[in-house]
């Protein structure tokens, strides 16, 4: 599998991001990836649930069904996919920063099937890490105080 790891500072404290992040019906408001989420309720997942997300990511439009594989709130969350395309795991890492806030870490490891496969440690890693930087900075600004 290919790995991406983004990290932010967000101003916001661990249990709110942690309950946004996780929370599958906010991801069309953060992530480009995600089209829609079907299956859910407005909270976050716990451990053994599952969301359809309809994605659209490198040049490819499929749904992906995930399962939240671990689930310690607010420090961890984990999903795992495996569609005909590929698969993927998201890792989420929370830590409250020192005066507030928290530094919150996103790893996507995936692997694609087929002729997508040659593409992955180039191409398809380039695409899904720049989309994952602008995911970062949509979470910043939704989590950033109003004034």
């Amino acid at each position: 599998m290919q790995r991406i790891i983004h990290t932010i500072d967000l101003a916001a404290p661990p249990e709110a991001v942690f309950d946004f992040v996780t929370n599958p019906a906010q991801w069309v408001r953060w992530h480009p990836a995600t089209h829609s989420v079907r299956g859910v309720e407005d909270r976050p997942l716990k451990l053994g649930e599952t969301v359809i997300e309809h994605i659209r990511a490198a040049h490819r439009e499929f749904d992906a069904t995930w399962t939240v594989v671990a689930c310690e709130p607010p420090v961890l969350w984990q999903l795992e996919t495996s569609t005909p395309l590929g698969a993927s795991v998201l890792t989420y890492r929370l830590e409250e920063k020192p005066g507030g806030g928290t530094w919150f870490q996103r790893t996507c490891d995936f692997r694609s099937e087929g002729v997508w496969k040659l593409l992955d440690s180039n191409v398809t890693k380039w695409m899904l890490a720049a989309q994952a930087k602008n995911a970062l900075a949509n979470l910043r600004r939704e989590l950033s105080p109003r004034a």
